[in-house]
């Protein structure tokens, strides 16, 4: 669903773009830390729980990266050398 919301917001910098974008980025981050909490109610001696914590860890990571890529396309990540201009020492 995130995924069709950045879509949609397009790759113009404006306030949608930009929240949409940041909100894919906080969402991965909070369920990575709170792995264990999840799969609280699962936990049980019968049952391996490493396969699906995984899973979740990979599909998180997925979105995440899916939030970087979004950043990338609006330009907001500082990728090329003239984003970093203004912290070079003058040319003599």
């Amino acid at each position: 669903m995130m995924g069709f919301m950045m879509w949609m917001a397009g790759n113009t910098v404006h306030l949608f773009s930009i929240g949409i974008t940041f909100s894919a980025l906080w969402q991965p981050i909070s369920a990575l830390q709170g792995v264990g909490k999840v799969f609280e109610p699962y936990k049980d001696n019968k049952v391996d729980l490493l396969g699906p914590k995984l899973l979740f860890i990979a599909l998180n990571l997925g979105g995440l990266a899916l939030g970087v890529w979004k950043l990338n396309t609006l330009g907001l990540l500082p990728t090329h050398a003239s984003d970093w201009v203004s912290s070079l020492p003058p040319a003599q």
